[in-house]
């Protein structure tokens, strides 16, 4: 397959990374928004579409319809599956019982639920997972692809439609340049079963759409599937022939620099494989997917500042991580002071060479400035936030910094790969391992020689 344009996707989790958003919106490929996000500030979120979608940057929006939500999920402690639902609900308050909170499901997912129908809103009825069962009937089916196509496609417009004040800025609104058709996560013990159910779905929504736009399924999965020979196999055969225009490959706690060579092999084979038919795009994608832009991988999506791997379950209640510095050479995120140590093994000794070997980024040059101290003391600034905390934590600005330069890092790397070849990102990859790996500081960056195999 010969090489394409790759494009960065960001994905939005919260309007808290709005900022990040708006100051980079010229910079971006796409943005994806989840449904729920949707509903829970339907205001503020059709508000950003219109932005984006309308003014200078043309910035195409696409919603992640979040149906798989709606299925059974590994469990985060024990790993077997659970169709209980409790994933997608909270504590909350019970009104006029001052003290009593009951397991509710979040308002969002509720909304999102009532807006879907069908066997959606059965399964909140009955507290338990859409199952293969439910996704059994033709009809059910079909039901389904068209509540979450026309929910793509009508409900920004809708929410603008019902306020006097903007309801004339509805039919400025761009239609979809994309919708997603429903899915489920692949449940890895029913492998097959579940494949069949998602295609199924992939297919009812590329004839609900019509041509009316193009429709792109979603393959969840765990990353045990990238060495299933089987389930490859079947996606390259079938999913082509459901009739969407593309496919979002989300293999779930798939970790591009720990990936086993067999892993990152097939997941290079089923990306080539799929380009020559549909657009493939991965769903949380880092540098290596980007680079499979040359054997025809479309684009990836990610946060702002994370989100390269993602499970299908995530963590709840787990504290905020540190946002760490990228470092574009070695493809990865060491922690700063591991950066800074390895200076002298490098040969960076001045700011001059710091911008040279590491990142010249406009973000990196006001940081660094005239003296290289200031890359710890400013990207490594750590603080007690509260006056009770025992242990420093990074600052708000540190994380800020790190977070932009990331940004701009992955939109240096799209822009660079746009015109190398397999060759040059080979060569590329080698002369990083040459310079770096005798920095005893540094945490292994043997991927960088995996990845050269698999780009071979």
């Amino acid at each position: 397959m010969a090489a394409v344009r790759p494009r960065v996707i960001i994905r939005m989790g919260s309007h808290a990374e709005k900022e990040y958003i708006e100051k980079t919106l010229r910079l971006l490929d796409g943005l994806i928004l989840g449904a729920n996000l949707l509903e829970a500030t339907p205001g503020a979120t059709a508000s950003l579409v219109f932005r984006c979608a309308t003014g200078k940057a043309r910035i195409p929006v696409s919603i992640d319809p979040m149906t798989y939500a709606f299925g059974a999920y590994p469990d985060p402690n024990g790993g077997h599956t659970r169709t209980d639902l409790d994933w997608i609900k909270s504590d909350q308050k019970v009104k006029g019982q001052k003290g009593k909170v009951e397991r509710r499901f979040k308002k969002s997912y509720s909304a999102l639920a009532t807006r879907f129908g069908g066997l959606f809103e059965q399964a909140l009825e009955r507290s338990t997972a859409v199952s293969l069962q439910d996704l059994g009937a033709a009809a059910s089916r079909r039901a389904a692809a068209q509540a979450v196509v026309e929910y793509q496609a009508t409900r920004v417009v809708e929410e603008f439609r019902k306020d006097p004040e903007y309801a004339v800025w509805a039919e400025e609104i761009p239609p979809p340049q994309a919708v997603f058709a429903p899915y489920f996560h692949i449940e890895p013990n029913n492998v097959a079963g579940w494949l069949t159910a998602n295609l199924q779905l992939a297919a009812e929504a590329a004839d609900v759409a019509q041509g009316r736009f193009p429709v792109h399924a979603v393959v969840c999965v765990d990353q045990g599937a990238l060495t299933n020979d089987a389930f490859i196999e079947a996606v390259e055969t079938d999913l082509p022939d459901t009739g969407v225009a593309g496919v979002w490959l989300w293999f779930s706690k798939f970790e591009e620099r720990d990936a086993a060579p067999t892993q990152l092999r097939n997941y290079r084979r089923l990306v080539e494989t799929l380009a020559a038919r549909i657009e493939v795009y991965a769903r949380h994608g880092g540098f290596l997917s980007l680079a499979l832009s040359r054997v025809g991988m479309s684009g990836v999506s990610h946060g702002v500042g994370y989100g390269e791997q993602k499970d299908v379950m995530p963590i709840v209640g787990q504290s905020k991580p540190t946002v760490r510095y990228y470092a574009p050479p070695l493809r990865m995120r060491p922690g700063v002071l591991e950066i800074e140590r390895s200076f002298g093994e490098v040969g960076i000794s001045s700011p001059e060479e710091f911008f040279s070997k590491v990142c010249g980024c406009v973000i990196c040059r006001e940081v660094v400035g005239t003296d290289l101290r200031n890359f710890a003391t400013r990207f490594g600034a750590r603080h007690y936030s509260t006056p009770d905390s025992r242990r420093r934590a990074q600052t708000p600005e540190a994380a800020k910094l790190c977070t932009y330069h990331y940004l701009l890092a992955r939109f240096t790397e799209r822009d660079w790969l746009n015109t190398a070849t397999l060759a040059d990102v080979r060569e590329a990859l080698s002369t990083a391992q040459k310079v770096w790996e005798n920095a005893p500081a540094l945490q292994s960056i043997d991927h960088l020689q995996r990845w050269r195999d698999a780009l071979s």
